[in-house]
């Protein structure tokens, strides 16, 4: 006979409570990146679970399209770095280079979506 593990109780109680608390926010599932360094099997499960809430940007973006951003200073990172390798930007300033940084980032700003994210790693 099998025993059950009864590993999900926790897990799903703190689901509950968020969804509860903010039902109106979309789920996402946010996957360590270490779930995917095996090819041979896309799927696995993942025993350490966190909930929590967080932002994702919700739209389509040329500063890395491998990237879905859950964290605004990364987003601004990858873009400093993007810009800075463009000649176009070589002979501006500090300060115009970080109001150029800063005028790309606040197109963004209308597609960052408060979210129930859900953080798993095995």
């Amino acid at each position: 006979m099998y025993k059950p593990l009864n590993m999900f109780l926790k897990q799903t109680d703190e689901l509950k409570e968020l969804i509860t608390k903010y039902p109106d926010y979309p789920i996402v599932v946010i996957v360590d990146s270490e779930v995917v360094s095996d090819y041979d099997y896309g799927w696995w499960y993942a025993p350490e679970i966190r909930f929590g809430i967080g932002e994702i940007l919700d739209c389509e973006q040329d500063i890395d399209d491998e990237k879905t951003y859950i964290d605004r200073d990364e987003l601004e990172e990858d873009l400093r770095d993007k810009l800075s390798w463009d000649e176009i930007y070589d002979k501006l300033s500090d300060e115009e280079f970080d109001k150029i940084v800063e005028e790309k980032l606040k197109e963004y700003e209308p597609y960052w979506k408060k979210v129930i994210q859900i953080r798993a790693s095995v």
